[in-house]
């Protein structure tokens, strides 16, 4: 493991990706984005992430240079059609207008359509807690997971993430994938020749399996069985009102030259509004204080400056950025 400062990784990222001519806009905010994956401790869709990013641009299933239109359908609904390019610098070009009309009308919704996958979801009401609103964030992805006892692949991981302002300290975001765990998980488990929780997946034949390796050949199982599977076919719902690619029809984000062109929902609320003050923190101080709740998310109180990041990424990044 290497121990890295933040802002090297920034810049070893922002160089990978300029180096396959990716627009400096769009490669600044996704190594914003990965960087930040990184610092809250969600590596898988970190650094190790960012290479899926990489060959996407270079085999052209991400546009390097899109043409991103946002535009206001109604005066508390904003679309933002990535242009086939990344979800991260949709939102960056959407944010401003939805700032500003969940703020004129205390809630706002932003979708984003034609995109790759989103990356950490986690980021996206993150932003938005960060500017005081509580934000909810749902996004589809290539069909991963089965639900309603097919065997087939019908639905991607759709995650859900919010995050909820703490005026004083970090906001409280949580962020997970609906189904038992991130894709990403059981192909870093078959790359290491590692078995796999029974309950997570099921093989290319539709039955339960441990082998990672089949599992990558198989369907995703949603977690908590069909309660799982009924908040992700929501998630699809929403995450493709606007125009977005489902699921199922998706072409793959890691293999081919087309881009998924999936979509994500996000809901901005303004808190102001209802004049409810410090009441839900001192309630989440109370709960941790006198009742024992330990969570994560609540007990970051901050970001680190630096963070350990595993020699053989460490090396492909750099080969990326220095290609020659």
């Amino acid at each position: 493991m290497s121990t890295i400062p933040i802002h090297q990784l920034h810049e070893a990222c922002r160089r990978a990706l300029l180096a396959l001519d990716v627009d400096e806009r769009s490669a600044s905010a996704l190594a914003h984005a990965t960087v930040e994956a990184e610092r809250v401790g969600n590596s898988a869709v970190g650094l190790a992430h960012l290479f899926d990013y990489l060959d996407g641009f270079r085999t052209g299933r991400i546009d390097r240079r899109p043409r991103v239109v946002v535009e206001s359908p109604a005066p508390t609904m904003i679309t933002a059609d990535a242009g086939g390019g990344i979800a991260q610098y949709a939102f960056g070009r959407a944010l401003p207008d939805l700032l500003h009309r969940t703020r004129e009308y205390g809630m706002a919704a932003l979708w984003i359509r034609n995109s790759f996958t989103v990356g950490e979801l986690g980021y996206y009401p993150r932003t938005l807690a960060n500017e005081g609103l509580i934000a909810v964030a749902m996004a589809n992805s290539p069909a991963l997971m089965s639900i309603g006892g097919s065997s087939s692949r019908i639905l991607g991981t759709n995650p859900i993430a919010y995050g909820y302002p703490q005026p004083g300290r970090l906001p409280l975001v949580i962020d997970q994938a609906s189904s038992a765990t991130a894709f990403v998980n059981i192909r870093k488990a078959a790359e290491r020749q590692e078995s796999i929780p029974r309950g997570w997946a099921l093989d290319h034949d539709g039955r339960p399996t441990e082998d990672a390796a089949a599992a990558v050949d198989g369907a995703l199982l949603p977690f908590g069985s069909h309660r799982g599977g009924n908040i992700a076919l929501l998630i699809e719902l929403l995450a493709t009102l606007a125009g977005g690619s489902f699921s199922i029809g998706a072409p793959p984000f890691d293999s081919g030259s087309e881009g998924p062109g999936i979509g994500a929902f996000l809901l901005a609320l303004d808190p102001t509004r209802l004049g409810s003050g410090d009441r839900a923190q001192r309630w989440l101080q109370r709960i941790t204080a006198e009742h024992g709740v330990r969570l994560p998310a609540l007990e970051l109180e901050t970001l680190p400056d630096q963070v350990d990041v595993d020699d053989e990424l460490v090396d492909r990044l750099n080969r990326y950025a220095n290609p020659d």
